[in-house]
């Protein structure tokens, strides 16, 4: 793991710049209060059932967890209400790369993978999201344990 920590500090202040520039609108926030949009408005569903990810729309949003969630249809807004924790990012939607290292940096909806069933999104490229699957269990053991510890949630 020693050569993604040493990567990982460059990446996630460059991604914490570029985030903070780009926030212009509730809607780029991870999650938050209600008048936010949850993962730049990303349907959550379609990383399981179309295996990538899918602009959803607010006219399927639902508000859950302190954000609205958009989805791309009503059938996918359904299978999320049916069991939200099924489809929720792990880490509320921060990178996991950072949360291995105990920080909170938006993560990149693009740059993702599903591990046992859950999803993860890491900030950065896919050199780094390469890097971080290289590694997966032990980044998931750190971040599952800095995300309790540090009270992230």
């Amino acid at each position: 793991m020693q050569a993604f920590v040493a990567r990982w500090p460059l990446a996630i202040v460059a991604a914490l710049f570029l985030y903070v520039g780009a926030v212009t609108a509730d809607e780029t926030q991870p999650s938050g209060p209600a008048d936010h949009v949850a993962i730049q408005g990303y349907d959550v569903v379609s990383y399981f059932t179309e295996g990538k990810p899918v602009k959803g729309s607010p006219a399927h949003a639902f508000a859950f967890d302190d954000a609205k969630w958009w989805f791309k249809n009503a059938a996918h807004r359904e299978m999320f209400v049916a069991n939200p924790e099924r489809y929720l990012p792990q880490y509320g939607g921060f990178c996991a790369g950072g949360m291995a290292m105990g920080v909170s940096v938006p993560a990149n909806p693009d740059n993702w993978v599903i591990v046992d069933g859950k999803l993860y999104m890491v900030s950065g490229s896919k050199a780094d999201l390469a890097e971080w699957k290289s590694h997966a269990a032990e980044n998931i053991e750190v971040a599952d344990r800095n995300w309790v510890e540090q009270s992230f949630q």
